[in-house]
């Protein structure tokens, strides 16, 4: 199974529609808030099921402002991240509180795959408005095989929109 992983759109979908030219296929694609009523063209877009959450960005949005669902044998908790504690271990306390063993969120533009206290903890970063090093547009690829085994890869994209971005 192949999810796409990707946060903080802010109504621009450009590099959106770049991700998904080079990774489909996709079975399932996540979208960690700030997506500014874009869903119903995003879901079109990625043509699969997707899954979105509030950012603090999506003034009217209906999403939830988190998600708890199962994928496999994981227990995955999504929220935008603008509610949670600063530090890593505080992030893994509350994932591990609610009983999700990976947590995903978005928020600071920033990507981000760790671990603390046996909690998967990812941002994909901005597919927009990068503010890492490298200023680069980036998503998360999470690949889950037949025994629900969870690998994920932070990738970037080499362009943003029509400008060409140094690495």
């Amino acid at each position: 199974m192949k999810i796409l992983i990707i946060s903080d759109t802010h109504g621009n979908l450009n590099n959106l529609k770049t991700v998904l030219e080079r990774e489909q296929p996709i079975d399932q694609l996540l979208h960690t808030g700030d997506v500014l009523d874009d869903q119903e063209q995003i879901r079109e877009m990625a043509g699969c099921a997707c899954a979105f959450v509030r950012g603090n960005c999506d003034f009217f949005s209906r999403e939830p402002l988190s998600r708890d669902f199962g994928l496999m044998q994981h227990n995955i908790h999504m929220e935008h991240g603008h509610m949670l504690p600063d530090s890593f271990n505080s992030i893994a306390y509350k994932a591990e509180s609610i009983g999700a063993d990976i947590l995903m969120f978005g928020h600071t533009h920033v990507p981000l795959i760790t671990e603390a206290g046996g909690i998967t903890i990812l941002n994909p970063g901005s597919l927009t408005r990068p503010r890492q090093a490298n200023r680069l547009p980036s998503y998360i690829i999470m690949t889950l095989d037949k025994e629900g085994h969870a690998e994920f890869e932070l990738k970037y994209l080499r362009k943003m929109s029509d400008q060409e971005v140094a690495p």
